[in-house]
């Protein structure tokens, strides 16, 4: 334990950081097993185990018990020694609160098994790889008796590419839901879910206490773990809290490298973390811009840690793409336009980093730059920053009333305007309500003190990069921390880059932008708290402070997510019962519909899918959990699927057909029997308010073929 640390703090730092090495670990070692198509649970525990407790032994020995105090006396002073008290009760309240959390969300575990939207996808995903070790997934074309035309294989996540079909998503999340699967079958993939959302809680309760006190920790992680879209990204396969613990676990340790003992390790461990990112969601590199900006500041000030962030982030970049381009080949070429545009920012903010490492390189021209930052009027400048940050939240207030956003045009959207009595504008996109939606889940308590502590933040940091003096660290801890919130609050809420309907539209919020204004709301209580201290209040007077702080922080959150006072949306049909989003299950009964109709299907027999919404739900659970072989006719002339049936019937089988309606399947002859029936709670699905409560869902399909007189799903 180096100087000034504390057994708390060492303790606090070390349980924080825990579950980004842990995450680092499994894909670093996942990621080529995959590639390699040796991806097995034996090899993936006997490898990743070593590179666990590896990864937890370098950083341990070098993570600090200390971080800055939030608030600055006069004249400086170096960084202060953590009370133990507050370091043990910031760790057990921390730790209290993730794992309160992730048993609410088991007990409210919603897993999307059909395939509706991309966490569906994600899981029916990862289910194919913790089965099959290997990518692409094989057509079986055999068993259609060849190709023909009006045959895909395609469905929502899973394209048709090179002769196999490839997933569609980023393989970072299914290489995690791997280690549910193995470890627990299906009950085990499905907790895993809850489990990432309490790792996530306790990763940005980690940053909250390195960034505000340790003793402020468990606020920062009540505080997020009562929003609704944490709750509701932590009961299915979202990859939007796995990227929120990755980054914030990473910025845990880009703040630890910084301490006084100046770790490299630290320091390429927090650049992995970052890095990897991308590996589970490729989005993740508009968030990670500002990190070029920080490496040219730190190169600047010739600090040991700029290489090895930059060649962690870089090779946690590395890795991502490698396994977007080789694994998801379609989606990589499907978000080639974006990733040029994150290219061309990339080499903006490259250029503009190097000019301003050169000036502060060079030493005649650095003087020259102070004294020029010293003059007016670019004196004035950290106010500046601190002005522009509240003037860009004051415009995204006032911006519904300027400017409605359109887009490409939706008829689900305008299905869902209908549904809510709204005008019919199938190009609505409803950006511009983006920060109402921060409101509404967060609340504006938490908006305003989060945009104070934003703009304090950035006034303090812009001073300590003019006078190039930063006494006790703290502008150099925030200052990763602060560009990565701030740019990716800009960006998230300027373009939202979803379908709009809530809570769906919300999880864009989770990464980024709802944790890390609540750590800036934090500090701005844990600053008051400290001056308050140091004109004389009492610790009574300032416990009874903090508690109302966090009280008025926590009220507007709880009364989104428990649904109080709240006015539902008239759902499309209103069975079965629905509760509060705080309790409510979605999905229910989708493992039984999913064996059931499992059961239906005759060995052997391939399974061709006549409609788009059937096609979409139910492909790739026939081939991954069934087992049998599934293509897609959507859209097909009858004489097309006349002629694949005639094909297979030539392979020694006989084809099934399904379809959402009997209708479709008549031509072909034969009586449908109905396989799957399943009435159950989906998520709401509303545009101008927070969700009150679920909608029913009805899943329906028919088969003829075969054993057309096999079991019926079950409701």
């Amino acid at each position: 334990m180096h100087r000034g640390a504390t057994a708390g703090g060492k303790a606090f730092a070390i349980v924080t950081v825990l579950p980004a090495l842990m995450i680092m670990a499994w894909l670093l070692t996942g990621l080529p097993l995959l590639l390699a198509n040796r991806f097995f649970p034996v090899p993936m525990v006997l490898i990743s185990v070593p590179v666990a407790v590896g990864l937890v032994l370098m950083a341990s020995r070098q993570l600090p018990g200390r971080w800055p105090k939030p608030a600055v006396r006069r004249g400086g002073g170096s960084p202060a020694r953590t009370a133990g008290w507050s370091a043990w009760w910031g760790l057990a309240g921390t730790v209290a609160v993730a794992a309160g959390f992730g048993a609410w969300q088991l007990r409210a575990n919603s897993p999307q098994l059909i395939v509706d939207r991309a966490p569906g996808a994600f899981f029916q995903f990862g289910y194919w790889i913790a089965q099959h070790g290997s990518l692409p997934i094989p057509t079986q074309l055999a068993a259609f008796g060849g190709s023909h035309p009006g045959l895909t294989f395609s469905s929502f996540g899973f394209i048709s590419h090179a002769g196999a079909v490839a997933p569609g998503l980023a393989a970072g999340l299914p290489i995690t839901l791997a280690a549910g699967l193995w470890t627990h079958g299906l009950a085990g993939g499905v907790a895993l879910s809850p489990v990432l959302g309490a790792l996530a809680v306790l990763s940005v309760g980690g940053l909250t206490g390195r960034l505000a006190g340790p003793q402020w920790a468990p606020a920062g992680a009540l505080l997020l773990a009562l929003t609704l879209p944490e709750t509701y990204t932590s009961r299915s396969a979202f990859s939007e809290i796995l990227v929120q613990a990755l980054l914030f676990g990473g910025l845990c340790l880009v703040v630890d490298s910084l301490a006084p003992r100046q770790s490299r390790i630290l320091a390429a461990l927090a650049g992995l973390a970052l890095g990897l990112t991308v590996l589970v969601a490729v989005g993740s590199l508009v968030a990670l811009l500002p990190a070029i900006v920080f490496l040219g500041a730190l190169l600047a000030a010739r600090r040991p840690q700029a290489l090895p962030l930059g060649g962690g982030l870089l090779a946690g970049i590395g890795c991502g793409l490698v396994g977007g381009f080789a694994l998801a080949a379609p989606m990589m070429e499907a978000l080639s336009p974006e990733i040029g545009l994150v290219a061309l920012a990339a080499a903006a903010f490259l250029a503009v980093t190097l000019v301003g490492a050169a000036a502060g390189l060079v030493e005649p021209v650095r003087r020259r730059v102070a004294r020029m930052f010293a003059a007016r009027p670019l004196r004035w400048l950290p106010e500046a920053g601190a002005v522009i940050v509240v003037v860009a939240a004051a415009g995204f207030v006032i911006r519904p009333y300027l400017q409605t956003v359109e887009g490409v045009g939706n008829p689900y959207v305008v299905a869902l305007q209908r549904i809510s009595h709204l005008a019919a504008n199938p190009r609505r996109l409803y950006a511009e309500d983006s920060l109402y939606w921060v409101i509404w889940y967060l609340g504006a308590p938490a908006l305003l003190l989060g945009v104070a502590g934003l703009a304090l933040l950035t006034r303090r940091c812009l001073r300590a990069l003019i006078t190039w003096r930063d006494p006790t660290g703290a502008a150099r801890a925030w200052a990763l921390p602060l560009m990565i919130i701030g740019w990716g609050a800009i960006t998230v809420l300027w373009r939202p880059s979803t379908t709009p309907d809530q809570p769906w539209a919300s999880r864009q919020l989770v990464p980024v932008l709802l944790p890390g204004v609540i750590v800036a709301a934090i500090w701005v209580c844990a600053v008051l708290a400290q001056r308050a201290r140091e004109r004389g209040a009492g610790i009574v007077a300032i416990a009874a402070a903090t508690a109302c702080f966090v009280a008025a922080l926590a009220v507007p959150p709880v009364i989104t997510t428990f649904g109080i006072g709240a006015k539902p949306v008239v759902s499309p049909a209103s069975y079965p019962a629905s509760t509060a989003p705080a309790f409510q299950r979605t999905g229910v009964g989708q493992l039984d519909a999913i064996t059931n109709l499992c059961g239906a299907i005759p060995g052997g027999s391939p399974v061709l899918l006549l409609d788009g919404v059937a096609a979409r739900r139910f492909t790739q659970v026939i081939r991954g959990m069934c087992g049998i072989p599934a293509g897609v006719m959507a859209g097909a002339a009858p004489t097309q699927v006349e002629e694949v049936m005639r094909q297979i019937m030539r392979t020694g089988h006989q084809a099934v057909l399904l379809a959402t309606r009997p209708a479709e399947l008549t031509p072909y002859g034969g009586t449908p029997s109905q396989v799957v029936d399943l009435t159950t709670i989906q998520d709401a699905h509303v545009l101008t308010q927070p969700p009150a409560s679920g909608w029913p869902v009805r899943y329906v399909l028919w088969m003829s073929g075969p054993g057309t007189a096999g079991p019926t799903g079950g409701t």
